[in-house]
């Protein structure tokens, strides 16, 4: 015990000091947090979590409700928290967020390409004409490259910016009806490589690929016992992630603990 205490003092001394443990390396202190599709499921939780390790942010969402919420949550965190009412796949929209993020912030740190979905996509072939698949494309995949071509002078700004795309592990599983959201998914995959490799060594681009997770979108899987079973009895570790698990994984990202690490796909899916 008295060398645990002795440790522990040893540890208060060196923060004391400004020396920077390894743990300090996933703080975000003074970063400047974009996160799209921010009001419920995966977005809200990498907001929380950015929230509580101390990035000021600008929440994106279509609903103003669910942002209004999470606005009083991360500020009870300690977060400078912007909201902006927005529809991803509206490219004006985008210009305006944009100006109002430079207005405010005058760059950004840490942009959160989350917002997406299935969409008018979802559906067998037979069923997914042209409109409903490039829907679904823009919805996942042109958004996060306008979004990203827009932000890239405010980017340019940070002292060393990072970007996390989410993707899916659907890009590369295959399953029925997903045609449009694997194609889109896959296209987010390789956009993060090149980016990641054109953006170098200023900014740092990577992906997220969930697996199964419990948001409001999975519900209907998580309320049917046996669709539930359906779902987790392919996952090794017998169960459905939560979007802190994916949280975890932006944190880890967006931080300088992943200093590192660029051009990278990484999946969470149990």
């Amino acid at each position: 015990m008295l060398e645990l205490d002795n440790l522990r003092r040893d540890d208060a001394e060196r923060f004391d000091q400004g020396v920077c443990m390894l743990t300090d390396k996933f703080r975000l202190d003074e970063r400047v947090a974009l996160i799209t599709g921010a009001g419920k499921g995966i977005g809200r939780g990498i907001a929380l979590a950015f929230a509580e390790m101390g990035a000021d942010l600008i929440l994106t969402s279509r609903t103003e409700e669910e942002l209004t919420a999470l606005q009083s949550e991360c500020e009870a965190l300690g977060a400078s928290v912007m909201t902006f009412i927005a529809d991803i796949t509206d490219e004006h929209a985008l210009h305006d967020l944009i100006e109002s993020v430079s207005q405010r912030f005058g760059c950004i740190d840490i942009l959160i390409n989350n917002a997406g979905a299935p969409g008018k996509g979802y559906g067998p072939l037979a069923k997914i004409d042209r409109a409903r698949f490039a829907h679904t494309v823009e919805l996942n995949l042109t958004s996060a490259y306008t979004l990203t071509h827009l932000a890239l002078p405010l980017l340019k700004a940070s002292r060393g910016a990072t970007i996390v795309n989410v993707s899916s592990a659907l890009a590369w599983m295959v399953d029925q009806n997903f045609a449009a959201y694997g194609a889109a998914k896959a296209g987010v995959n390789q956009m993060t490589k090149i980016l990641a490799y054109e953006l170098a060594p200023k900014i740092r681009v990577n992906a997220i690929a969930p697996g199964a997770v419990e948001t409001p979108s999975t519900a209907f899987i998580v309320q049917n016992d046996a669709m539930r079973e359906a779902t987790t009895r392919w996952i090794p570790l017998r169960r459905m992630g939560q979007p802190e698990d994916i949280a975890l994984a932006a944190l880890y990202l967006a931080s300088d603990a992943s200093a590192f690490v660029s051009g990278k796909v990484l999946e969470v899916d149990g």
